[in-house]
């Protein structure tokens, strides 16, 4: 009897192992992304959605939180002699001016004020470096030959630039745009944000891409007046800016509905994606030529190749300004175009639009 019973649970053992076998197989190979999600116990948002997606240049003004450090700078003084306030105090690129002897610095017309009014003495800054707030005393000196007191850096409080919207959300009233994080030029870390806002943009030229040198949209932003914007920009995040769109601009994003795909959605070959690189959104044909398997969130998902011959003679392949351009296959909108290839502008990466959604409904893909 007990023998019996034993065969009986090892056979019961074995064709649920087998059932396991069959099943996590054809599913890995379909889906090769499950199983690396449940390990990690990350798991996209998957459910089905439907948005409107982009296509259109925008202009970004971001409004920094804090003043940011962009250079180190030697001044030669009253005295003759070259030295820098600044290096000397420890002050570093990348470093955030939150205050100057207990007041609050918002701009760097804050800066100069206080400093012309107070001259020079020993100041006391408040710097954020790696999350952590800390305090430098600096005292200026004066330019030679000159009555301008100087610290010996260069900041910034705003930047702006030229991007693509990929999708507007007419559920929740939310644009996601440019599909990869905003950083500083200057010191290549991502900005914190204040306060932001989109615009449209009028192209007045366009560089082309060439091996080794990027090429760039060039044009300008169509805005007089803060009410002339689209929408505010509430977050700048490693995987694009998002924000609202304006009640009375809700017009101009207005498209067919399209449905939100997922990394299972996608497959190698043809798919198209939406520029409007020549002042209006046309869809351009692209190929997708490879799929990275990934269990966590990341800019560069997949591989894109542009095809399209109009595009390809207006812009020699992906360009600055170019990030953001929704990726649609299989009348699903499954990415983000969000970097060029330097060595081939005909090739680019772009990012899963679960990642996106992720970032901004579960904040979810932190790096």
């Amino acid at each position: 009897m007990k023998n019996y019973t034993k065969k009986v649970l090892f056979f019961i053992f074995f064709i649920s192992l087998l059932f396991m076998i069959v099943f996590f197989g054809f599913d890995l190979k379909t889906n090769p992304y499950k199983l690396l999600t449940e390990i990690d116990g990350y798991k996209a948002n998957t459910d089905k959605r439907y948005i409107i997606p982009g296509g259109q240049t925008i202009g970004v003004e971001l409004k920094t939180e804090g003043v940011l450090v962009v250079g180190l700078a030697d001044i030669v003084n009253s005295d003759k002699i070259s030295t820098s306030p600044a290096k000397i105090s420890g002050i570093r690129i990348g470093d955030k001016i939150l205050g100057i002897d207990k007041a609050n610095v918002e701009s760097t017309d804050d800066i100069i004020k206080y400093t012309e009014e107070s001259g020079i003495k020993e100041y006391t800054i408040e710097i954020e470096r790696d999350g952590k707030i800390s305090n430098f005393n600096i005292t200026p000196v004066q330019i030679y030959k000159s009555d301008e007191i100087k610290f010996g850096f260069w900041a910034r409080d705003d930047i702006a630039g030229i991007g693509t919207v990929t999708f507007f959300d007419p559920e929740t009233g939310q644009f996601g745009a440019i599909g990869h994080g905003i950083a500083d030029t200057d010191t290549g870390e991502l900005i914190d944000i204040e306060s932001g806002t989109i615009s449209k943009a009028n192209i007045t030229s366009i560089k082309l891409g060439k091996k080794g040198e990027p090429g760039e949209i060039i044009g300008y932003i169509l805005k007089d007046k803060d009410e002339d914007s689209l929408g505010t920009v509430e977050k700048n995040t490693n995987f694009g800016i998002y924000g609202n769109i304006n009640n009375e601009s809700i017009s101009y994003f207005q498209n067919e509905l399209i449905e939100i795909g997922t990394m299972e959605d996608m497959q190698l070959g043809p798919a198209i994606i939406l520029s409007c690189v020549n002042n209006e959104i046309k869809r351009y044909n692209v190929e997708i030529i490879k799929l990275f398997y990934q269990n966590k969130p990341s800019e560069k998902s997949f591989v894109i190749k542009i095809v399209d011959s109009e595009l390809l003679e207006l812009t020699n392949g992906i360009i600055q300004g170019m990030s953001g351009c929704p990726v649609i296959q299989n009348n699903k909108i499954v990415g983000a175009v969000t970097h060029v290839f330097m060595n081939d502008p005909s090739k680019g990466y772009g990012i899963y639009i679960e990642w996106i959604f992720d970032e901004i409904y579960n904040n979810k893909s932190e790096l």
